[in-house]
């Protein structure tokens, strides 16, 4: 595992119903593996603390070599923003990269990188095409407060963080510096989602995706 300038957390937002896909995200198989699977491995190679939010009545198949904690999100189908507000009181370092369950091409030098761009603000978010990307974003525990704040007042966009906190916005350009093509940011919202993303992990070598992720 390389070290990054500092220590980071990585947050695995598990808890979405998947109504579009119809089934449950993070047990739902590709590339013979649940996507769950695919995010916590990219996580474990740049991080030493993994947390997953989860609905409270999810369970999750383990994963050889990589452990993680739990945030249990009681906001019943608040969205992602209370599954952060779960997960952020458990985090172990200062700073968390939040990432979704359904991205199994999250490159880890990306990680690091939007980690990196979090060291004097507390949010650290990538733009592509003038979208700011709050599921592959960085945040630091002291936003926890706002989130909070936003969730009781009836509001669950993690964007609308962006104006209350001091924050970067990391454009295409600095993105594909880490990640080329964008990989980290495919995902599975659809069953034609999920049918191009199984056949683009079974046509790699599962064992090569594995030790990628392993030796970034």
């Amino acid at each position: 595992m390389e070290p990054t300038t500092y220590a980071f957390s990585v947050v695995i937002l598990a808890g979405g119903f998947g109504r579009r896909l119809g089934r449950d995200k993070a047990t739902t198989q590709a590339g013979g593996r649940p996507l769950l699977h695919w995010s916590a491995l990219a996580a474990h190679s740049v991080s030493d603390d993994i947390v997953v939010a989860r609905r409270p009545d999810q369970q999750f198949p383990p994963l050889a070599g990589v452990s993680w904690r739990e945030a249990i999100d009681h906001r019943h189908d608040r969205g992602p923003l209370a599954g952060l507000e779960a997960a952020l009181p458990l985090i172990e370092h200062d700073i968390a990269v939040a990432v979704a369950c359904d991205m199994p091409f999250i490159q880890p030098k990306l990680l690091r990188a939007v980690a990196d761009a979090c060291a004097d603000v507390e949010i650290a978010m990538p733009r592509i095409d003038g979208v700011a990307q709050p599921l592959f974003a960085a945040y630091r525990s002291s936003v926890l407060p706002h989130m909070t704040q936003l969730l009781d007042e009836g509001d669950g966009r993690i964007r609308a963080l962006l104006p209350l906190v001091e924050h970067r916005l990391l454009e295409i350009d600095a993105l594909r510096t880490h990640d080329p093509e964008l990989r980290s940011f495919t995902n599975v919202n659809r069953p034609d989602d999920l049918a191009r993303v199984d056949r683009l992990l079974s046509s790699a070598s599962t064992s090569e995706l594995v030790r990628t992720r392993t030796n970034s």
